[in-house]
C-alpha cells in the first residue's frame, strides 16, 4: 500500500485512540462523581466506551496491514514482546498486591503506563536493529 494510505490509516488510528482516551476519561469520572446513581448514565458511557475500544482495535488493524512487510515485523515483534512483559510484571504486581508487599493497591493504570512505554521503547529498538 502507498505512502498516502499509510498516512490515512495513521490518522484514523490517531483519531479513535483520542476518542477513545476521552470516553475512558468521561466514563471514568462520572462513575467516580456518582456511587451508587445514575445507573444508565454510568453503563451507557461504559457501552460507549467498548465500542468506540472496538473501533480503535479496527483501525489499529487497518494501520498495521498499511505498512510495509519490515514494519509489520517491526510491529508484530513490539508487540509480542510487549504482552510477555506486561504478562510477566503484570503477575507479579498481582502477587505483591495479594501478599500486602506494599502499601497501596494494585492498579490497572501503572500496568497500562508500562505496556505503553514497553511497545514504544520495542519500536524505536526494533526499528534501529534493521537501519
Amino acid at each position: 500500500m502507498g505512502c498516502n494510505t499509510t498516512k490515512k490509516h495513521t490518522l484514523n488510528l490517531a483519531l479513535w485512540t483520542a476518542a477513545w482516551l476521552i470516553s475512558t476519561a468521561a466514563a471514568t469520572a462520572v462513575a467516580t462523581a456518582y456511587a451508587e446513581e445514575h445507573y444508565g448514565l454510568k453503563l451507557g458511557l461504559v457501552i460507549v466506551n467498548l465500542v468506540i475500544g472496538g473501533v480503535m482495535i479496527e483501525m489499529n488493524r487497518r494501520h498495521i496491514m498499511s505498512l510495509d512487510e519490515l514494519q509489520q515485523k517491526i510491529h508484530l515483534q513490539a508487540m509480542g514482546i510487549t504482552l510477555g512483559v506486561t504478562v510477566i510484571v503484570g503477575l507479579a504486581y498481582s502477587i505483591a498486591d495479594i501478599g500486602n508487599l506494599y502499601a497501596a493497591d494494585a492498579e490497572f493504570s501503572y500496568l497500562l503506563i508500562l505496556m505503553s512505554l514497553s511497545y514504544l521503547f520495542s519500536i524505536i529498538i526494533g526499528t534501529r536493529r534493521y537501519q
